[in-house]
């Protein structure tokens, strides 16, 4: 039972509404916990980070069975979203990457898919998802103080205390800081790292756009539409992103998420208007400037400065910075809803603790801030090489592995324990067995060592020490040599609704399953990478495939792919076997 005391006007005070804020605010409602959810604004609301991955969905639905939420579930499953929160959110199929070079025609061999998994990815409109989350905190009790500024701010050993806009006096017996860059309690307390210590440097431009058409349909050799996923537009130290609300059949939204985000040390910011910035971009990569001819923004364009920030510590006696209230990286891989989501789920555990017991000692919290210090490095690292290794397609190729090789084991295993985990209601399978993780507790044992080996490799090209094409060597050498598992089972995938149970999979299945992982994230001709179950057949059976940057027919296997998993029709993709 949560301990009331009379000078503390609710348990918890959250300062931001959105996505981060109204999530937790929902789940500490449905836990019994008085909560007041406070911002300056009011949804709905426009926001960016749009792209959900598996790793996100996972937690998302690990959060919703562990605390008794099928309402969130409804936001990681297409047909759920639509029903129930709206119908305005696309659906991500892949990361979907094109390399392009100024003045050219981009090559289709340089296209590169990493699929998400047998179950649609979504494009989330965060103006009705970030309702949805808030209204559903409002429905679980918490109480909404929007278009609310916060004015004064006190934390002492006995609780917190803060003064409103509106000149209402709020205590708490905790506070989340949800705010995001312009964090208050980073400023009154002066936690932001000065200068902030990451690596990265990148600026962005963005707005929301209609009539922007698929990109390059009759030209691509890979089995899914570009149009079904996210968008990566690759250039030397910079990427356009492309995220669609209107390729999911259930959508009523004609909208697409637009965006271009570069190195300001290559491209410093111009004394001209967002838009006109862009559109000179489009004209170096004839490519892109074909898909965006008829493209008209619905919004004003916002433009930024440096988007990296950091901070020294990220709680403190009473408070945590959840988030990005305690740092930010780069849009590049869709990790920010995924880093969110995740220190929720590492936040609760400790927080409830304390208010059942009143003791908020700062060594309970320690866990979070060491878990949001790890992924920010990581993910510094992660993007600064993307960044780099775009000067050169391979390159760009083998680095392209190094993210797959952590994201895709991570999810098998995080998927092994979720299962576990439904099956006993033991929550220790929830714990990651990974001893000084890189960014995940369930990420492979050895991945840490791989990755800073190929953080150094790329480096190493960026400072002049090494080719390009002996950087890449390097990193696939390495991959060949990781002897990682492909944590596979049926029931895990059952549990994480990538099948059905019903549905044949047998261990010779898997078998296939597994050499295919292995053999797509280690060989640089593969192209497709996770896309489809036929994919996995071809590979097995490492033949001549448009799915192949160029034709090989080395390496032939006595594998033979079940009659009818050859059609390349576009289709949501299953590991199930119907041999």
């Amino acid at each position: 039972m949560i301990i009331q005391e009379a000078k503390h006007d609710f348990d918890v005070a959250i300062l931001g509404n959105g996505l981060s804020g109204s999530m937790l605010a929902t789940i500490l409602g449905k836990q019994g916990v008085s909560v007041v959810l406070i911002d300056a604004d009011q949804h709905p609301r426009f926001a960016v980070g749009e792209s959900t991955i598996p790793h996100t969905s996972l937690i998302v639905s690990l959060l919703a069975e562990k605390y008794d939420l099928p309402e969130l579930e409804h936001l990681v499953d297409a047909d759920r979203l639509a029903k129930h929160v709206c119908t305005t959110c696309g659906i991500k199929r892949h990361f979907g990457y094109v390399y392009h070079r100024p003045g050219q025609t981009y090559d289709p061999k340089e296209g590169l898919q990493f699929g998400t998994s047998a179950r649609d990815e979504n494009h989330w409109f965060r103006q009705d998802t970030d309702a949805y989350l808030h209204n559903l905190a409002v429905h679980y009790g918490a109480v909404p103080r929007q278009k609310t500024k916060v004015t004064g701010l006190e934390i002492d050993k006995t609780g917190v205390k803060l003064q409103t806009s509106s000149g209402e006096e709020i205590r708490a017996r905790y506070l989340v800081d949800g705010t995001g860059h312009k964090s208050i309690l980073g400023e009154r307390f002066g936690l932001r790292d000065n200068p902030c210590r990451l690596k990265h440097h990148s600026r962005t431009l963005f707005t929301h756009m209609v009539d922007v058409p698929p990109f390059d349909e009759a030209n691509n050799p890979l089995p899914i539409s570009y149009h079904k996923g996210t968008l990566h537009h690759c250039f030397e130290r910079g990427w356009f992103w492309v995220i669609p609300f209107n390729n999911n059949p259930l959508s009523t939204s004609p909208l697409i998420s637009v965006g271009l985000t570069i190195d300001p040390r290559r491209y410093p910011k111009p004394d001209i208007p967002a838009e006109q910035e862009f559109n000179e971009f489009l004209k170096l990569y004839p490519s892109v400037a074909e898909q965006f001819k008829d493209g008209k923004s619905v919004r004003p364009w916002v433009s930024t400065g440096r988007l990296q920030y950091s901070s020294r510590q990220t709680i403190g006696h009473r408070y945590c910075l959840m988030s990005h209230a305690s740092g930010f990286v780069d849009p590049l891989f869709s990790r920010g809803m995924f880093n969110t989501v995740e220190v929720i789920h590492g936040l609760l555990d400790p927080l409830l603790e304390a208010l059942a017991t009143d003791k908020f000692d700062d060594e309970a919290f320690i866990p979070v801030d060491q878990q949001q210090q790890r992924v920010l490095n990581y993910n510094d690292d992660l993007v600064n090489c993307a960044f780099i290794s775009w000067a050169d397609f391979d390159l760009w190729n083998a680095w392209l592995r190094v993210f797959g090789l952590g994201t895709f084991l991570a999810e098998f295993h995080l998927m092994n324990g979720m299962s576990d985990y439904t099956r006993t209601g033991d929550s220790s399978y929830l714990i990651g067995k990974t001893q000084n993780p890189v960014f995940c507790d369930f990420e492979d044992p050895d991945y840490a060592a791989f990755f800073s080996d190929s953080v150094e490799a790329v480096e190493a090209f960026e400072a002049g020490r090494m080719t390009s094409a002996d950087a890449a060597k390097r990193i696939f050498d390495m991959a060949n040599q990781y002897a990682f598992p492909v944590p596979i089972r049926k029931d895990a995938l059952v549990r994480a609704h990538w099948m059905k149970e019903e549905d044949q999979l047998t261990e010779r299945d898997l078998g296939f399953v597994r050499r295919g992982f292995r053999w797509a994230l280690t060989t640089p001709l593969t192209r497709d990478v996770v896309s489809s179950s036929a994919t996995f057949f071809r590979w097995c059976a490492h033949r001549p495939d448009p799915h192949l940057g160029v034709d090989s027919d080395s390496h032939i296997r006595d594998l033979r792919m079940p009659q009818g998993w050859g059609e390349r029709e576009e289709r949501r993709p299953s590991l199930a076997s119907h041999a």
